[in-house]
């Protein structure tokens, strides 16, 4: 139909073209709008998820981190004092000379070892005096005792009818100290207890050897010998002597070795303190010369308390402690000389920022001495 020329079905036909294909593009629009809004909101859960899972798996990973801390350091105290317990003992030894009649007996205990003077105590302890007494403490007869092994032969005399006590010896030993903690001793040491016959000379008498007793720190190995044997009236008697193995305790070397690490930690603790301010990563704090300096001085009463006390000149000094002292004087240059760099114009700056903090406050106050003036009018 034509009106006035103008096509009026083609032109409501464009219209209702026109107005589907706009109604398309807004619905278009549209379902485009909510899918992103769903994609939007799921990326927001999925986000606040994996914010909110952070926390949790530091925190986590934190609680087991002090947890397993707090296992090892239970589980090294509990290695530690096991092993005091069990170290020390010393492995029982024994022989007999041989001979007739009921023997001596004498049991050797040692009670005191002093690695530096290369030196071991030893106690010589008549516990059974066998045939050769009447009352069992004091001798029908007199027998000496002859040590070999000391600083020179020494002679333990028990008198006829005299009161038979415990005497005390110092071996030597053979050993290196400045090995410490893993040094090694060696001691040997022959016992003949000999009775004076009619032409004064001395005659071996039969006899039993023991060791046997604890040193605590130490590990005292006891091995039996024998050597020489003498014919005499009572029958052959074999001379006996004992060979000790002494080496430090498990427990020793493991206090020793904490002790150790922890003299470690301490230069490893000031280096990083200041390489750190030094780059600029932290603040100069002058107070930290002070522990350093009591890091630095503290180093010598902890190298004298390690067990034992290994002198001056051990491989342990060569090996750690020189490197220690170097390492806490490398912290302290390293911490003055950031001092240093810093100079006037770190001070200037802290004076400015406190005259800025000043000037900050001053304003502040009057502010609030306006803002008063101002509600009293």
């Amino acid at each position: 139909m034509r009106r006035g020329g103008i096509d009026v079905r083609g032109r409501v036909a464009t219209s209702r073209a026109t107005h589907h294909a706009r109604a398309g593009v807004t619905g278009g629009a549209a379902l485009k709008r909510r899918r992103d809004k769903r994609h939007a909101l799921v990326a927001a859960l999925w986000h606040n998820v994996a914010v909110t899972s952070r926390p949790r798996a530091r925190s986590r990973a934190r609680s087991i981190g002090v947890i397993g801390g707090v296992l090892a350091i239970a589980l090294l105290y509990v290695v530690v004092v096991v092993l005091y317990a069990a170290g020390g003992r010393i492995e029982h030894a024994e022989a007999s000379s041989g001979g007739e009649g009921v023997p001596l007996e004498l049991t050797l205990t040692p009670v005191d070892i002093d690695g530096a003077a290369s030196t071991m105590s030893v106690r010589i302890n008549p516990t059974d005096l066998g045939s050769y007494s009447s009352d069992d403490f004091s001798m029908d007869e007199a027998v000496h005792v002859l040590v070999t092994g000391t600083n020179g032969a020494r002679t333990i005399e028990y008198g006829a009818d005299e009161v038979v006590g415990a005497e005390t010896v110092a071996l030597t030993l053979d050993g290196f100290i400045e090995q410490w903690p893993f040094d090694r001793y060696t001691a040997e040491t022959l016992i003949a207890p000999m009775r004076v016959d009619a032409d004064g000379q001395g005659v071996p008498i039969p006899y039993v050897l023991t060791a046997d007793g604890r040193v605590p720190g130490w590990n005292v190995v006891a091995e039996a010998v024998s050597t020489v044997s003498v014919v005499t009236e009572d029958g052959t008697i074999t001379l006996l002597g004992v060979q000790f193995t002494i080496t430090r305790a498990a427990s020793t070397v493991a206090f020793g070795l904490v002790l150790l690490t922890l003299m470690v930690i301490a230069p490893v603790l000031v280096l990083t303190a200041a390489i750190t301010v030094y780059r600029g990563r932290r603040k100069i704090e002058v107070t930290m010369l002070g522990w350093i300096g009591a890091m630095l001085f503290a180093t010598i009463p902890l190298r004298n308390f390690f067990p034992g006390s290994p002198p001056i000149g051990s491989w342990v000094d060569y090996l750690i402690v020189l490197w220690v002292i170097a390492a806490l004087i490398a912290g302290l240059v390293i911490f003055v000389f950031a001092w240093l760099r810093n100079g006037p114009d770190g001070v200037a700056a802290a004076q400015s920022a406190g005259d800025a903090d000043a000037q900050g406050d001053a304003s502040d106050a009057d502010a609030g001495s306006d803002g008063g003036a101002g509600g009293g009018e």
